[in-house]
């Protein structure tokens, strides 16, 4: 159900709904070769998050020079007014037009690996995130529950959530409510898919856990690994290639079968090695955006003290 938003607020959503309409009906020349250059010059212009884009590339990568940072800084603001262009005209996209978006390299063989049962897939901020739900048309017959984090606009919440609507199998859940609802739609009998983005920074705990990821200690959220303990779910670590604007191939690579006697982190520790291998492939394709260091071992013990320190082994 919709979130009730002040009338003000309401006008806002719908105008913003109503112009996402427009533009999804509009061929793909007008997508990737009028509104996608513009929007990427306004990204250049107004040195959108550019300080945090350049200072993530230079130490993810001290091995380049400083104009091969700057070419990778360059081509990722393409992508990214790419995928607001992808995210926007998913708005009003019929099936047809869905289907022809990702293309599931291996999609069968998870069927039948997962053989009707429970699985997790555990994505990142990696060319347009938005298209992982499409999933839900190659197994209809299951509930697939998109685990996001609550956005703190009402306007941007509601606007998201009505993107997201591709089927009625998918059940977008807020982190802090994924467990509770996994067991309500495991009680139902239905098989269960958890479509999780696990690589921004998850907020500072006595207990947060440290991975080396491009040769900086970085928390992980461990949502992921947790529920899959917990329940025995099989973990699908999602391999993007971006085959050309607006189109995607997608690669399910297993990282826990659900019954494997792991140490703890070791699951969470797979998938930032993972990640950071598809990175390194295509640089410009992560959302370098993100402020992703912005916690670091020393804040976490100036801030829960020493009892910490067994938590800063990676």
């Amino acid at each position: 159900m919709e979130k009730q938003l002040k009338w003000y607020k309401r006008i806002a959503l719908e105008l913003a709904w109503g112009t996402s309409l427009v533009i999804g009906v509009m061929p793909r020349f007008v997508h990737y070769y009028i509104i996608q250059p513009f929007v990427a010059l306004l990204l250049v212009a107004t040195r959108y998050r550019r300080r945090v884009i350049l200072g993530n590339l230079t130490e993810a990568f001290p091995e380049k020079s400083r104009g091969e940072v700057r070419a990778i800084m360059r081509r990722n603001y393409w992508i990214l007014a790419e995928v607001m262009v992808d995210t926007i005209a998913l708005a009003g996209a019929g099936e047809r037009r869905l289907r022809k978006i990702m293309r599931w390299e291996n999609g069968d063989r998870l069927l039948q690996r997962t053989a009707g049962g429970d699985w997790i897939a555990i994505a990142a901020h990696y060319g347009c995130w938005e298209y992982f739900p499409l999933w839900s048309f190659e197994q209809p017959d299951a509930v697939f529950m998109s685990v996001y984090h609550p956005l703190r606009s009402d306007i941007f919440e509601c606007y998201y959530r009505r993107l997201r609507r591709f089927t009625p199998s998918i059940e977008q859940v807020p982190m802090n409510s994924a467990v509770r609802r996994y067991m309500l739609n495991r009680a139902t009998g239905r098989s269960v898919v958890i479509g999780l983005v696990a690589d921004q920074s998850p907020n500072l705990r006595i207990d947060s856990h440290w991975y080396e990821f491009f040769g900086r200690p970085t928390a992980f959220h461990d949502g992921a690994e947790r529920l899959a303990l917990k329940f025995n779910i099989p973990i699908f670590f999602t391999y993007i290639e971006r085959i050309k604007a607006g189109r995607y191939s997608l690669r399910f690579v297993e990282l826990y079968d659900g019954h494997e006697a792991v140490e703890p982190h070791q699951i969470t520790e797979r998938y930032a090695r993972a990640l950071e291998q598809m990175i390194r492939r295509r640089p410009e394709l992560w959302m370098w955006s993100h402020n992703r260091w912005r916690h670091t071992p020393q804040s976490q013990l100036s801030r829960f003290g020493s009892t910490t320190l067994e938590h800063t082994i990676k």
